[in-house]
């Protein structure tokens, strides 16, 4: 073994080590183990130190064939809170859902004590009130808990959260002693937490010596275990599903799905939905809501131009940046002359624009990014719905257009999903527009749980707009496909648009439509196709009509493009049934 010099030695025995104590926890979510945090109490020159990390990890094959992809999120959060001397506070914090963390830091002085002045990358510094009562070190929130079990008594607690920037309310009465493995004095409480607008059950089991111990935490059904390492893992239990699956449900097919001028949709499941509503949404009575197709911008809603100088106070907070969308980035000076944006555009043609370009922007259609900011999108061309969401945001804002993002459930081919789009300002109208389908307007079949500023991860309300669908779903009442009407060589939708090719004959069973011409082609309506789908696919024109397609030979399939009406896409065609269909298929609408 190699010595250690003597003044090393001395050095290391002159220096004082700081007193250190680790917790370390474990997480479950519906029976399986998926993340865990570590909480460091330490004790320096300059004061008292407690730092959290807490990791979440899920994930899931698309299918369960060799070298399937793996849909994945991650999520980290690091949060360090140093008090000193004078009880003032300096808060550091990190979330990481994408490859570009969100951070800001945070400081509380007891010579202002209503007020938490608070600073994140890319956004402007705030000030935000305290309510009283409310506790901002977490050694004191810890103490509350232990004297709660200590005495039996109610915990009435309200704490900050850093990084979602937002208030939670614990509530909780003890329901007795229940010891755990190692833990003979814990004392089992039972109550609820709200934070922002996401409420949880909560089971908590906390020891007057050593603090919180385990918690169990169920929301729409879904329950989350998260307790100290050194307990026994729980048994494994049936699952219904990931959490993923349990954010989608089925809804009978319609091959003119993108064309529904309106529909009735009834929740079926637990829980009540009470939904905002405008144009689109509308209460149809109890549980069920009436939503249609937005309407087109009237003559004086086209003509609105773009914010110039200082906005309004209604608008100022839509044309902000924000952390997720940090638009005043030199980044965003080489993407827009990209996007070559005409002088003098309205902001109904830049929010068409910004659709489209967002559209083509993000290449890579990848589930497996959590919430990135525009900034990220802006560097890697990669997301989901959110990436599109906040990407378009961030462009239509430095353009000066207000825009904000909204939050809730979208139909697409036979699934209703959670999902994330874009409301563009207009007069005194919002008007959605989808970027990750390049649709403008949005499509009619969605439900807007709520819309946000962007202002911050609290905002979003995400959590709660997919835990509301994990317990049920929402079913199209009336007839449905049925609408449609076939006839002789027409296909009807239920706008008036009406398909049609000469000498053939349509199907409609079960909600799909078939052109019988004479061979049987599966027709319906679908988003414009990406790169990824055009991959080894042929761009087609016809002489007669100069409508064009793309047709994929390895999977036999014509995508149509007809404008202003969006796309069809129609299955099991050879090269040369392709440019018929390109050539006969007449186009009518109302």
């Amino acid at each position: 073994m190699r010595a250690v010099p003597a003044l090393f030695l001395s050095v290391l025995f002159l220096v004082p080590c700081p007193a250190q104590e680790v917790q370390r926890f474990r997480q479950w979510m519906m029976g399986q183990e998926v993340g865990g945090m570590e909480v460091t109490t330490s004790k320096e020159a300059l004061g008292e130190r407690i730092r959290e990390r807490s990791w979440t990890h899920i994930e899931r094959k698309l299918d369960d064939s060799p070298g399937a992809k793996a849909t994945v999120l991650d999520y980290l959060l690091e949060d360090d809170v140093l008090r000193g001397p004078d009880g003032s506070l300096r808060i550091t914090w990190s979330v990481s859902i994408s490859a570009e963390p969100l951070q800001g830091t945070a400081e509380w002085s007891p010579q202002r004590p209503g007020i938490l002045r608070q600073s994140s990358k890319n956004g402007s510094p705030q000030e935000l009130p305290v309510p009283a009562g409310a506790v901002l070190w977490p050694g004191e929130a810890d103490s509350r808990l232990r004297e709660a079990a200590r005495t039996r008594s109610p915990i009435h607690l309200t704490q900050y959260s850093i990084a979602e920037q937002q208030w939670s309310h614990l509530d909780a009465e003890p329901v007795g002693p229940e010891p755990l493995p190692g833990f003979p004095d814990a004392v089992r409480f039972k109550g609820r937490d709200q934070a922002g607008s996401m409420s949880s059950d909560l089971v908590l089991w906390i020891s007057p010596r050593q603090g919180e111990i385990k918690c169990q935490e169920t929301a729409a059904g879904l329950v989350t275990l998260l307790q100290r390492g050194e307990l026994p893992a729980p048994n494994a239990t049936e699952s219904k599903g990931g959490f993923f699956e349990r954010t989608l449900a089925k809804l009978p097919p319609h091959p003119f799905l993108l064309w529904i001028p309106e529909v009735t949709l009834h929740w079926k499941g637990q829980g009540r939905q009470v939904l905002p509503e405008d144009d689109q949404q509308k209460s149809a009575g109890e549980g069920s809501y009436l939503v249609r197709r937005t309407a087109l911008p009237s003559p004086e809603e086209a003509k609105d131009l773009p914010v110039k100088g200082t906005p309004s106070a209604q608008e100022a907070a839509f044309l902000a940046p924000s952390p997720l969308v940090p638009f005043r980035d030199e980044a965003f000076e080489g993407i827009l002359q990209r996007l070559h944006a005409p002088p003098g555009a309205t902001r109904w043609k830049l929010a068409k624009l910004v659709t489209h370009f967002t559209y083509d922007w993000i290449t890579d259609k990848d589930l497996s990014v959590g919430f990135a900011s525009a900034l990220e999108v802006a560097h890697r061309h990669k997301g989901d719905c959110t990436e599109h969401g906040v990407f378009a945001v961030a462009l239509l804002r430095r353009l000066g257009v207000p825009a904000r993002g909204a939050v809730g459930w979208v139909a697409l081919e036979d699934m209703v999903g959670l999902h994330f789009w874009v409301e563009v300002k207009l007069k005194d109208r919002w008007v959605p527009v989808d970027p990750t389908f390049d649709l403008a307007p949005a499509s009619t079949l969605r439900l807007k749980m709520a819309t946000t500023d962007l202002a911050d991860l609290g905002s979003l309300g995400w959590d709660t707009a997919a835990l509301n669908l994990v317990d049920g779903a929402w079913v199209p009442m009336g007839p449905w496909a049925a609408a449609i009407r076939v006839d002789a060589d027409c296909a009807l939708s239920p706008d008036g648009t009406m398909l049609r090719v000469p000498g053939a004959r349509w199907s409609l069973k079960g909600g799909l439509l078939q052109l019988l011409s004479p061979e049987a082609h599966e027709v319906q309506t679908c988003i414009r196709p990406g790169e990824a789908m055009l991959r080894e696919a042929r761009l087609l024109m016809s002489p007669a009509s100069g409508r064009k397609g793309w047709w994929k030979a390895s999977s036999s399939t014509l995508w149509m493009d007809l404008g202003e009406s969006g796309w069809l896409q129609v299955s099991d065609c050879s090269n040369g049934q392709a440019f018929r269909l390109l050539d006969q298929l007449e186009l009518r609408t109302r």
